[in-house]
């Protein structure tokens, strides 16, 4: 479980530091190739109508280049400690 945790923190946090260092145009456009997401897992969503209420549900996994950075460098915290 902590292993899952931790992976998924670190996407989290290379991803928005990735789309920080994007957005703050101090590197400019030579940061591109960090926020280019890659699509490796994809459901479509399904839909429960229940004529009372809708429900929707699905799972889209596209990380970015600093997402996969940021799973590699919490896995070797975690393996650290």
């Amino acid at each position: 479980m902590a292993l899952f945790l931790f992976a998924l923190t670190g996407a989290i946090v290379g991803g928005m530091i990735g789309d920080a260092l994007q957005t703050s145009q101090f590197f400019g456009e030579n940061t591109k190739f960090l926020i280019q997401r890659y699509e490796v897992f994809s459901v479509p969503p399904a839909t429960l109508d229940f004529y009372v209420m809708k429900i929707s549900a699905g799972f889209d996994f596209r990380p970015n280049l600093a997402s996969i950075l940021g799973m590699i460098i919490a896995l070797f915290i975690l393996d650290r400690m």
